[in-house]
């Protein structure tokens, strides 16, 4: 008598044998199966990464050719400097380590600078600063590349199923993230407002005449309005510039007696809300590493000046993009909020006004503010049509496929023929 005759005759053999089939199948075959698909849609992704970093950087190259340089020696100094980092201070004893922020800012945004004339040795101050801001751009994008890069080639290495599965998850924000940048890259070096020129725009769109620069790439002017005495910071435009906010206000904290400090800047938006709503609070609205703001609030605090703080949401995609047209209509509602605490100030009372931001395609007055806004309008709605496009393209093709069926999807994945 046979072996499986024993388990259950001839019936009973042919379940045994399909159970052990299925049980293979699941613990050994699906398992490979699914991982090598996961691994090869992540090095799909890296692969589409790296291409938009390269993309990038041949726009780089092609954007700053017109400024006297050549090519060929663009692109060497660009791939010489694309890996650039800065190694981030001790900060086991944190006293002093603002400072520390400080200098090391200060010395990575010289080198960027220097970079940014010698590939464009024949471009004007304001688009000196364009070209600084697009390198910022391709470094950011380049480096995001590699880290991706790097964690494919480790989950290649140890062929680990989890861990790929954690990346696979990330992966469509970090490409979210790539792609807002490479239309951010492609702003700059345009010389056209994001998302984040919306506090600029707001302080602009208040003043009439041009101020005088008392900071680092800032520039403010006092004016009179609705019975207070109104001084206005911003970074000096239309270059793309975040300037010393910081130390502008501070010095006019020593200059005049300050009854409030307002800063409008762009704010990260949670999921459900509308881009361009517009919220206020206290405190300093400023993003970054947070030296300049620390120094508003320090000498908020020693002089007992109140902070309040106005926010115009977006999506931090929005944000480092070309400015979204209802980035661009909740100027008006910001305006609105922000008389309204300018005037719970008594009459006579001196504010600080601070549009927190990058001033790239941002003035500096309202004068011809008009053609700056009709351009932000004119590049939104085409990108926002060329999104549209591409969101019908995509919808098109899951459908074709969905009509396919799952067999033949397996069968033209090859992994019918596999199992």
């Amino acid at each position: 008598m046979s072996f499986f005759q024993l388990l259950g005759g001839s019936g009973g053999s042919k379940s045994l044998i399909e159970w052990t089939f299925f049980i293979f199948l699941f613990m050994f075959v699906l398992p490979k199966l699914y991982f090598y698909q996961i691994f090869a849609k992540l090095d799909a992704s890296a692969r589409k990464l790296e291409d938009i970093s390269k993309d990038g950087q041949n726009e780089v190259v092609k954007k700053t050719s017109k400024y006297g340089k050549d090519k060929k020696e663009i692109r060497r100094v660009l791939s010489r400097f694309i890996d650039f980092f800065m190694v981030e201070p001790v900060n086991l004893d944190p006293y002093g380590i603002l400072r520390k922020f400080e200098h090391l800012i200060d010395n990575t945004e010289h080198r960027f600078k220097q970079v940014a004339k010698e590939i464009a040795p024949k471009s004007n101050d304001d688009e000196m600063m364009n070209v600084y801001m697009g390198l910022q751009a391709a470094v950011v994008i380049h480096t995001i590349a590699k880290v991706v890069r790097h964690y494919v080639e480790l989950v290649k290495k140890f062929k680990n199923l989890q861990f790929a599965l954690l990346l696979q998850m990330q992966l469509p924000m970090i490409e979210k993230l790539v792609e807002s940048e490479r239309k951010g890259l492609d702003t700059f070096l345009n010389g056209n407002a994001i998302g984040d020129g919306a506090g600029p725009l707001v302080v602009a769109s208040m003043v009439s005449k041009e101020g005088k620069e008392i900071a680092e790439n800032v520039v403010t002017i006092t004016d009179e309005k609705w019975g207070r005495k109104i001084t206005f910071v911003k970074a000096k435009g239309p270059g793309g510039r975040l300037g010393k906010i910081g130390e502008a206000v501070k010095l006019i904290c020593k200059k005049y007696k300050i009854a409030k400090i307002i800063t409008v800047d762009a704010a990260a938006k949670l999921e459900g809300e509308k881009t361009g709503s517009v919220a206020e609070g206290t405190g300093v609205a400023m993003g970054g590493v947070g030296v300049q703001r620390a120094k508003i609030e320090e000498i908020a605090v020693g002089l007992n000046i109140p902070l309040d703080a106005i926010a115009i949401k977006m999506s931090q995609f929005e944000a480092i993009s070309p400015m979204p047209e209802k980035v661009l209509n909740a100027i008006d509602d910001a305006k609105s909020l922000l008389k309204e605490r300018i005037l719970d100030v008594k009459k006579g009372g001196h504010i600080v006004v601070v549009g927190v931001g990058n001033t790239c395609g941002i003035p500096n007055t309202n004068k011809n503010l008009k053609l700056y806004t009709d351009k932000i309008k004119k590049i939104a709605r085409k990108l926002k049509k060329e999104e549209e496009e591409k969101n019908k393209g995509w919808f098109k093709e899951k459908k074709s496929k969905e009509s396919q069926g799952l067999l033949s999807i397996l069968y033209s994945k090859g992994l019918l023929s596999i199992i």
